[in-house]
Formats: C-alpha cells, structure tokens, sequence
C-alpha cells in the first residue's frame, strides 16, 4: 500500500523535530518535550516542510535563531566549538542581570511599604546593604540613559518616556536616601581618610571586589548577548519596513490588528502588528507578554526579556503578569541559573496558581534539577490536571511516576 503523503510529511517532521533542541527543557528535543514552546516549534517544522523546504533547510532555520546548540547532534568540529560556548557564556550573564531584575520585583511590595511608612524606622539587618543598593542605582541610572535613547531613536513615546523617567526617578531618589541613611548609621564611613586601608574588613574588601568583577562580567555578557541574540533577527530596514527589517509578500499592514492564526509563517506578521501595537502605546501589557512569547518562540531570548521585563514593571502584582514572569523563569532555566528560574516561577504561580506553562517548568526543575522528588510529584500532578488538552503528557506521566517512586522510596 502507498504511504499517503500526509503519513510522509509526518515522518519528516518527527525526523526534523528529533533533530532540535528544545530551548527551555534541557536534554530533550522539541518531539520529545512537552513544553509549550516545543510545540509552536514543532508547528513551525511542519509548516515550512508541507511549502516545500528540505529537512536541511529547516535546521538552518533554527540555527540562524538559536545557534548550533538547537541541534541535538550539532557538528563539533573547528570553529563550531566556539560558537557552542560563546552563546552559553553570553545567557548566562544576562541571566545575572534579570535574575537581579526578578529578585528586585519579589521584594518591590515590602520595600515600597516600609517607603511608604512616616517616620520609618532604621533599615533591619536584612534590608540591602550598600552594594546592593549601589548595584540597584547603577541599574536605574542605567535604565535612564536607555529610556533616552528609545526617545531619540524614535521607539519611545513622548507621555512614557515622562511616565517611566518620572517612576525610574522616584526610585533613584529612594536609593540615594537609603545610602545615606546607611552612611550615617555605618561607624566605619566615618572613619578619617587617613585611616590605614589594612584595618578594612578582608571579607568586606573581597566583597566590594567581587561585586565589581561580578558586575563589570555581567555588563560584558549582557552586550555580548545583545549582539548574538540581535545578529540572526535583524535585517536592513527599507523605508515603510517592519522593526525587525521583515517584510510580507502579501497581508493586511501593520496597524490591522485582527485575530490572527497563529501558525508558522504569520507568527511574524503577527509579531509585526504587536511591535506596531508596542510602538504606539508602550502601556499595553497585554500585547508586551503575547509578544514576548512569540519572541520565545522562534527563539529571540533577548527581546523576550526586554519585552517581558517591561511588562512585569508596568503591572508586578496583576495576575496576567504571571506568563512574563514564566517566560523569564525559562530563559532563567534554559542558562542554568535554577534559584533565579524558581523564584521567577514561584512568583508566577502566586499572580495565577494554575498556570500550566509555570507548573511545568517549575515540576522540571524540582525533578531534573533540584531533584527535590515530593516537590517535584506535587507540581507535576497539579500540571496534569490543568494541561491543555493538545498537550504531550506521555512524558511528564513518566516523570511523575519516576518522581512518585523516589518519594516513597521504592
């Protein structure tokens, strides 16, 4: 009997799709993982096979977004071994910095009431020290000068450029107010400038040296990021075209912003009508998570998080946050930075407890990373009730059984 040629293109796909990295679930491919991303990726395998692109030309694809490592089998030969570390070194330090991001948004609330407070008393033990503070000015003077620059090159509206200045502002003045409040209250600070510099703290010194080594690393690696994640989605811009330089054969423009099927080839128109949404109101949080997660998707790691990021600082506390705050804990995961994906996670799980894509990377992480088997079933067993009902459950099933067996011991 002939194979139908639906049952060929099928083979292709699962053949191509066995061949790619799932991004955000480590060690699996985008046929095995259950993961939502893996699913929009699979979908874009399909897409592009059925137009008539090779396997071949589809894994290029990928490697053009993501870099080599999407290959399960990448080749690991001359100059290709680099290319596997660079990318890796780059996440990682942006990781830093979002992880910093996330840890700051956790305790925004607590913060802003002992702010808020008349006649607040001195900062307890565990408020931020002074290197904690002074990394939180550098990130908001920081924030600033970018903010500017979106204003100059065009990207930022003039009523947020005064709204999001006005906020970063109020903040900075806050973090001056603490260091000075911490100045006074340190006795050390007041020491002559004499002093000799044997009587510092060795563990203060080496604290103060580290933050800067640490920080001046994580500023390298987040520009390095910046030009590896910007180089495979950027093109020259013609006049009338899109932010990123993609352009459509055919389509409604930008500013037509109908429901649109989110299949692989009008992922990008529909990434283009959320920039131009962006574009024109930069409040939209709605529009901001969606975008990031197309972002996510055909694996733009660096816009997501600057998208996502500005979602979670217009609205940390509302409940359809949550998916930013998830989109992040996978890029957090995906650099192999665990606590800081667990954190951001946790707090998505507070903004909405029955969240699937939270519930599934945070059961993951507890199994293949953390190992924390009772956490682990807890979490999975949650998922498995709420999945969506296209969702591959084959493999999280077997995770749950694994992680059930080592609870009890068997």
């Amino acid at each position: 009997v002939a194979q139908s040629p639906d049952s060929g293109l099928e083979a292709k796909v699962r053949d191509v799709a066995a061949s790619l990295r799932c991004p955000v679930c480590q060690n699996l491919s985008i046929e095995d993982s259950p993961s939502q991303l893996a699913r929009d990726m699979k979908q874009v395998v399909r897409q592009r096979l059925a137009a008539g692109e090779t396997p071949d030309e589809v894994r290029r694809y990928f490697i053009s977004r993501y870099g080599e490592w999407v290959l399960t089998k990448p080749r690991a030969a001359g100059v290709n071994l680099s290319v596997w570390l660079l990318p890796l070194v780059a996440l990682l330090g942006g990781a830093v910095v979002v992880w910093t991001a996330v840890r700051r948004w956790v305790r925004q609330g607590d913060a802003a009431r002992l702010a808020a407070a008349p006649g607040a008393p001195a900062l307890p033990a565990s408020a931020p020290d002074a290197l904690e503070l002074r990394a939180r000015k550098a990130i908001l003077q920081a924030s600033l000068q970018e903010l500017e620059s979106e204003f100059a090159a065009g990207r930022l509206a003039a009523r947020d450029l005064a709204a999001l200045r006005q906020r970063d502002e109020a903040e900075l003045a806050t973090v001056h107010e603490a260091l000075k409040r911490l100045k006074k209250e340190t006795p050390e600070t007041a020491k002559p400038r004499g002093e000799p510099a044997a009587q510092r703290s060795p563990v203060g010194a080496r604290r103060l040296w580290s933050a800067r080594l640490g920080w001046g690393a994580g500023l390298a690696a987040f520009a390095l990021v910046v030009v590896l994640s910007l180089r495979g989605s950027l093109a020259p811009r013609p006049e009338g075209g899109t932010i990123t330089g993609t352009q459509f054969s055919s389509g409604p423009p930008p500013g037509d912003m109908e429901p649109v099927q989110q299949t692989g080839p009008l992922d990008s128109l529909r990434i283009t009508q959320l920039e131009a949404r962006v574009r024109r109101d930069s409040t939209n949080v709605p529009a901001l998570i969606e975008l990031g997660h197309l972002y996510l998707t055909q694996g733009q790691l660096q816009k997501a998080v600057v998208v996502d990021t500005l979602a979670i600082r217009l609205q940390p506390d509302a409940e359809g946050t949550a998916e930013a705050f998830a989109h992040l804990g996978m890029i957090l995961w995906g650099a192999g930075q665990t606590e800081g994906a667990l954190k951001a996670l946790d707090k998505a799980l507070f903004l909405h407890p029955n969240l699937p894509e939270a519930l599934l990377y945070r059961g993951i992480i507890l199994f293949a990373g953390v190992r924390d088997m009772p956490a682990a079933a807890q979490t999975l067993e949650r998922y498995v009730e709420v999945a969506p009902p296209d969702a591959n459950l084959g493999r999280v099933k077997g995770m749950l059984e694994a992680a059930r067996k080592a609870s009890s011991g068997r």
